[in-house]
């Protein structure tokens, strides 16, 4: 199994990062898409051919199975991707593996979506805030979420009492993914154990016990120990995020949804300057979870078509689990990419390399 993950950038490896610990023996393909980034700041035709562009790229190097890592393509592109590389694969441009085949030729496409649901069970005063790009807070796609988990006013039917006058603080800050890409990492290398016991990773709800060998769910006892992050900002960048986080202290939010994947690298920045009592939530570890249920559940089925379609071998698969090489493309540079990937999710030089990613067309131009 070959996971294919793309963003306009680094935002996407908070995703491949715990994509790599649930499953620790697939094949992981990460394209940064530097070249196009920032995807908030582009038109809505711009988005969806960059991200059909990108999703062939990685289905064409192997993926079986692509992860739109960022929120402004999923909620404009979900359904374009879906439908322009079910026709492409039907088209027979490339050789379909064997496992797509059982699958009727279609590949499976996961996106991101801003966890207003979750902001919504465990807001106490109801009053929420999410932080995306322009284009994301501007999609008909957020504000059916919004309606759906969070109304201001309660429908005549098919809402209880507690599921009522919520109100909902959106700020775009397009500008804050251009920080991240271009921040600085410090040369504070300290550790940190991670307790889940109070985070999103709780409640799997598939059976761990029919997972492949080497699946590792992460429970309410789990934790492991990962390398602080300090980015380096000027007191004018902390600044600029404490502008944009402005709304929220003025309107006295308790909860906050990240709504794109490069903002959970600002989380420590955010914490300070909203305080303790503030729930910083992202959707990072959800959809880790969906890719290894549609990527397990898929194995399943064609095992049970054909056994010698796929050999879990686990034996073999845990010993190479330690050696992992994956594969890194970008359309930007590969040394800046290198020293992220390296300081941002500490992932070890010997274990990843990055090639460019040089396809004709690929970088999208009216």
């Amino acid at each position: 199994m070959t996971i294919g993950i793309f963003d306009s950038g680094i935002g996407g490896l908070g995703i491949f990062d715990e994509i790599r610990f649930l499953m620790p023996n697939e094949q992981i393909l990460y394209l940064a898409d530097t070249a196009n980034c920032p995807y908030g700041e582009k038109s809505e035709q711009q988005i969806k051919q960059i991200c059909l562009e990108n999703s062939k790229f990685l289905i064409e190097k192997g993926a079986d199975i692509i992860v739109v890592a960022c929120n402004t393509a999923s909620t404009v592109a979900l359904e374009f991707i879906r439908f322009g590389y079910n026709n492409y694969a039907n088209s027979n441009l490339i050789q379909l593996r064997r496992l797509d085949k059982v699958r009727n030729n279609v590949i499976s496409i996961i996106g991101v979506v801003p966890v207003v649901k979750t902001c919504s069970e465990v807001s106490k005063n109801k009053r929420i805030g999410i932080l995306a790009t322009k284009r994301t807070v501007e999609s008909q796609y957020l504000k059916n979420l919004v309606e759906k988990f969070c109304p201001s006013t309660p429908r005549l039917r098919g809402i209880n009492s507690i599921k009522r006058g919520f109100k909902v603080y959106y700020q775009a800050a397009n500008p804050l993914v251009e920080l991240v890409e271009k921040s600085q990492i410090t040369n504070d290398k300290s550790q940190i154990n991670y307790n889940f016991s109070n985070s999103n990773f709780q409640n799997l709800d598939f059976n761990e016990n029919s997972m492949p060998t080497g699946f590792r769910p992460r429970g309410r006892s789990d934790s492991r120990s990962r390398q602080v992050i300090n980015l380096k900002f000027t007191s004018k960048d902390l600044k600029l995020i404490e502008k944009y986080l402005q709304i929220f202290k003025d309107n006295h939010v308790d909860t906050i949804a990240l709504g794109c994947t490069h903002f959970p690298f600002l989380r420590q920045q955010i914490e300070q300057i909203m305080g303790p009592n503030v729930k910083i939530l992202d959707s990072n570890g959800a959809v880790a979870r969906q890719t290894a249920r549609i990527a397990y559940s898929e194995l399943h089925i064609a095992n049970r078509q054909n056994d010698s379609l796929i050999t879990l071998g686990a034996s073999k698969r845990l010993a190479i689990s330690n050696k992992q090489i994956y594969q890194f493309y970008t359309s930007g540079d590969r040394e800046i990419l290198k020293n992220q990937i390296i300081n941002l999710i500490g992932l070890d030089k010997n274990n990843f390399i990055i090639k460019k990613a040089g396809r004709a067309g690929f970088v999208w131009t009216d």
